[in-house]
């Protein structure tokens, strides 16, 4: 039952009536809520602070962009088979190991890891190139490429949904692309590396302008029950401009079983609506591995037209371009600039998007302020109990080409930051199921964060207000919170509460309610 420190008299009074009248407190409780704010229900899911879900309120406090650091190369240009362009495209984790997806001469190649850190090149004795088998290019199980190096590189998902059968683990997408058509081809592998058609009709069609025109985002969600699929498709800017006739954007589609599709729902970006601010070139959507509830994209945004090098200065630079398929491969290299830009979904046609800033910029060096560089990899994985890992093409379209990876702190996308000066966040009302309140958080030597427990209308409970809480300095992943009546949480497992954080000089990751016991 929900004690409050102080009730006020008219409270005890409603209250009452209430109890005369035959309703318990918990019924009075969420009727007064019902009446005010809407009662959120995470259950025992982790929630981060990367959108505004779970924040009613902010006074001192902020929402804090993280920056990943830069680690070591991941996978560079160093067999005879990688030639000319050369993008990573994708990194899945099947189990205990790593397969990293890349263009090698336009041509889909893998390498593979143990760790996420150490990666290796396997000669899978599939796809011929120059008269041998021992290369790392993708292929079917007959031994050919799955679609001509002429034509848009296959993309490949690992199917998640439960049950799905073992020779079928592994999806790709070829397109066949046709005036005013898209057609979508589905292939099927145990491996990962050797495909077959799922079937010779494609699973997609539409005429929806640009779609497809980009790498997309599936995934199995558990979330919603079903396929869901990210795709890049073009809206046409009016008035028309020459120069930046088209704006990038995403669609989403999804399915039951990957062979019947809805329609394409044009996705709105924050308050912008349908027309994004910027150019997201390849939207790299998919569930937050601790929380697979929320999609995180960590979307290639284009500058079009914005070129931060002149011809002489790439030249000075020693720039390499690697492309013959262009006029002049040095002008288009240096015409524009990119980065990564991060935004996130629970599903539906929306992207929040906390911020406009890059989370992955170009940074030093002038051979990462070309087109289409510093775009990251679709895939965001745990390589260390307290890290994830994300990929990032480098030095795109230049002979030095490579992916490096990028080192984020587990659940460390964004914070409520709380500076020396300190401040608060107080949350919506929500119910949880568990006993006991998990966070992760990092202060100074000199910082803290307390937790009060508090009614839906913000009154502190009796045992969990503020003053009873343990000070908590530190920095951890996972820290239980503990009250003087920590015993009491249980009880309030399934009614609806606040919490209310007070934090100085700290960050605040995540927060899961918990139903195991220490």
């Amino acid at each position: 039952m929900l004690r409050p420190v102080r009730k006020p008299r008219r409270v005890v009074r409603l209250v009452a009536a209430f109890l005369l009248s035959g309703i318990g407190l918990y019924e009075a409780t969420s009727v007064c809520c019902a009446q005010s704010d809407p009662v959120l229900s995470i259950g025992s899911r982790r929630e981060l602070f990367v959108d505004r879900y779970l924040v009613e309120s902010l006074a001192g406090t902020r929402f804090q962009l993280h920056h990943p650091r830069p680690a070591e190369l991941a996978v560079e240009r160093d067999q005879p088979w990688e030639q000319r362009m050369y993008n990573g495209i994708s990194v899945i984790k099947d189990g205990d190991r790593f397969l990293l997806y890349y263009s090698a001469l336009n041509r889909l190649a893998v390498a593979v890891s143990s760790d996420g850190i150490q990666w290796r090149k396997p000669e899978l004795g599939l796809v011929e190139w120059e008269g041998s088998r021992g290369n790392s290019l993708v292929g079917t199980v007959d031994g050919q490429l799955m679609i001509g190096a002429d034509k848009p590189l296959p993309e490949v998902f690992l199917d998640r949904r439960p049950g799905v059968d073992p020779d079928r683990r592994f999806k790709a997408f070829t397109l066949i692309e046709e005036p005013g058509v898209t057609k979508v081809i589905g292939w099927v592998s145990a491996d990962g590396f050797a495909f077959r058609k799922i079937r010779e009709q494609p699973l997609i069609e539409t005429s929806m302008y640009g779609a497809f025109d980009g790498f997309e985002s599936l995934f199995w969600s558990t979330a919603e029950q079903r396929y869901v699929l990210y795709l890049r498709y073009a809206i046409r800017v009016s008035p028309p401009n020459p120069k930046d006739p088209n704006r990038r954007s995403v669609a989403r589609m999804t399915s039951p079983d990957l062979l019947t599709w809805q329609e394409p729902q044009r996705m709105t970006f924050g308050d912008a609506g349908l027309l994004p601010p910027d150019h997201h070139y390849n939207n790299q959507t998919t569930p937050y591995f601790r929380a697979p509830h929320i999609y995180v994209a960590l979307s290639s945004r284009l500058s079009q037209q914005r070129a931060a090098l002149t011809r002489a200065q790439a030249v000075a630079a020693g720039i390499q371009p690697a492309r013959v398929d262009v006029a002049d491969p040095l002008e288009w290299l240096i015409a524009d600039c990119a980065d990564t830009v991060m935004m996130t979904t629970r599903g539906g046609d929306h992207y929040d998007r906390l911020f406009q800033e890059a989370v992955v910029r170009p940074g030093p060096g002038a051979k990462n302020w070309v087109s289409r560089s510093n775009y990251t990899l679709r895939g965001l994985h745990p390589t260390s109990s307290t890290e994830m890992s994300i990929y990032v093409n480098r030095h795109n379209g230049q002979r030095s080409s490579h992916v490096r990876r990028y080192v984020f702190r587990t659940d460390g996308l964004v914070s409520i930051h709380a500076p020396f000066e300190g401040g608060s966040l107080q949350t919506r009302p929500f119910t949880f199921a568990g006993k006991r309140l998990q966070i992760n958080y990092a202060t100074s030597a000199i910082g803290s964060l307390r937790v009060e427990v508090q009614t839906p209308e913000g009154r502190p409970i009796e045992g969990l207000a503020l003053a009873d809480c343990a000070e908590i300095f530190g920095d951890e992943i996972s820290r239980t919170v503990r009250w003087k009546s920590s015993a009491q949480l249980a009880a309030l497992s399934g009614q609806p509460i606040r919490l209310r954080f007070v934090m100085r000089d700290a960050d605040l990751y995540s927060l899961k309610f918990s139903a195991e016991q220490e």
